[in-house]
């Protein structure tokens, strides 16, 4: 009888996920076009028409002029003329011409419609507020930008939730290798070696052995990355788009008032304090009450592990175009998680939920109406979520190094 209940249950929440994903699809198909081209984003356009999936588009022109162009320097099978600024691995992706209209459009519907439906299946729905995380995450402005241009960030998200689900070091192996000579950020997802298998020897040979792989392609193709470097203005975003810890320091209406340094200075100063605060959280509250990352063997630990170190990583290092914040996504399911065991993590929730909605608001103000004062309000958030996780992790991973060595035992860390 359980288990005749338990697939009811099962069955009518799978029921509920279907019909909350066609009601998105349904939502998605009515707001374009003129609606997120009004409010969310401007598109690709040449000769007032618009052009959609654009970087994907992008990708697959490069692959069709590669024989007869150096696509790194030169690139007319683009509508715009754009150059190729990923990885030269990505150039072997199979095109047939004859299915063009599959690859242009078919293609990155599906994708898409994936995406959308993985979001989704993290969610049990049973509460008001999961259904608002959900709406919230997708329909505002990066993750409507990463679905209309589909970037390849989508096929990262997308790549990496499959490796935090399996968690094999043969799959890090092959899909991190690809990732990383695709497009360089994903060697964030390097610790994935390290954080579920306590066979420490079978982790460092397998490391091993993609450092040595990444580094041999790497060197095969050091011509093709400098013309890459070469093309940073292509792939660095603009301040208001902009997914940085230096982008507070870029809007113009505080360059007005302050200096750039001064305006660094201030950041630093607001990232240390939520660093700490991050820090302490995870060592006087969830330790306390034995709830660790340390031996990281369940999915959504896995999930927001990874997901902060690429947040951190992306965040700290590059310009990055605000598709990165997708990985955002990845740390909610733990925090979920946490927020029924420690309320201050409810809160949490709650800032993130205002992060999605706020940036709504203030990315329209700036790009259509060329108004950059609730930015502002918008960068300092980011400063704060990204410092607060790269809190969390640095203490989890010092430990993890500490427990490799043995010095001492991670419960009195």
């Amino acid at each position: 009888m359980f288990n005749l209940l338990k697939s009811y249950y099962l069955r009518d929440r799978l029921t509920q996920k279907i019909i909350f994903f066609l009601l998105i699809i349904t939502i998605l198909y009515f707001l374009f076009p003129k609606i997120i081209y009004s409010y969310f984003i401007f598109p690709i356009a040449k000769n007032n028409q618009i052009y959609l999936f654009g970087d994907w588009s992008v990708l697959i022109s490069a692959i069709n002029c590669k024989i007869d162009y150096n696509i790194f320097v030169n690139n007319p099978c683009d509508v715009i003329g754009r150059k190729h600024v990923y990885g030269s691995i990505l150039l072997f992706i199979p095109y047939f011409e004859k299915y063009s209209k599959f690859y242009f459009l078919y293609f990155p519907i599906i994708v898409n419609f994936i995406f959308i439906f993985v979001v989704i299946s993290h969610f049990t729905l049973k509460s008001l507020k999961e259904y608002i995380l959900v709406l919230f995450f997708i329909f505002n402005p990066a993750t409507i930008l990463l679905m209309e241009r589909l970037n390849f960030d989508i096929f990262i998200f997308l790549l990496t939730i499959i490796l935090c689900y399996y968690r094999k070091n043969l799959l890090n192996l092959f899909i991190i290798l690809f990732l990383s000579l695709s497009k360089f950020y994903p060697l964030s997802l390097f610790p994935l070696f390290f954080i579920n298998d306590k066979n420490i020897l079978k982790n460092l040979i397998y490391a091993s052995i993609f450092l040595i792989l990444l580094f041999f392609f790497l060197y095969l193709d050091k011509e093709n990355l400098e013309e890459i470097l070469n093309n940073v203005q292509q792939f660095s975003a603009r301040y208001y788009w902009s997914f940085n810890f230096f982008a507070l320091s870029k809007i113009p209406i505080l360059l007005t008032f302050f200096s750039k340094t001064s305006l660094i200075v201030l950041s630093l100063l607001f990232s240390l304090i939520f660093f700490f605060i991050g820090f302490f959280i995870y060592k006087n509250v969830l330790v306390k009450k034995e709830i660790t990352l340390n031996n990281a063997n369940s999915y959504n630990k896995t999930l927001f592990l990874i997901s902060s170190g690429i947040l951190v990583s992306n965040y700290f290092i590059f310009n990055n175009w605000i598709y990165r914040e997708v990985f955002l996504f990845g740390v909610i399911p733990f925090l979920l998680e946490l927020s029924a065991k420690e309320k201050f993590f409810n809160n949490i929730i709650n800032l993130i939920i205002l992060r999605f909605a706020y940036f709504s608001i203030s990315s329209y103000f700036s790009i259509f109406k060329q108004n950059d004062f609730l930015l502002i309000f918008h960068q300092i958030l980011d400063i704060f979520l990204i410092s607060f996780f790269l809190g969390i992790i640095f203490h989890y991973y010092c430990s993890l190094m500490l427990s490799f060595v043995n010095l001492k035992k991670y419960k009195n860390f």
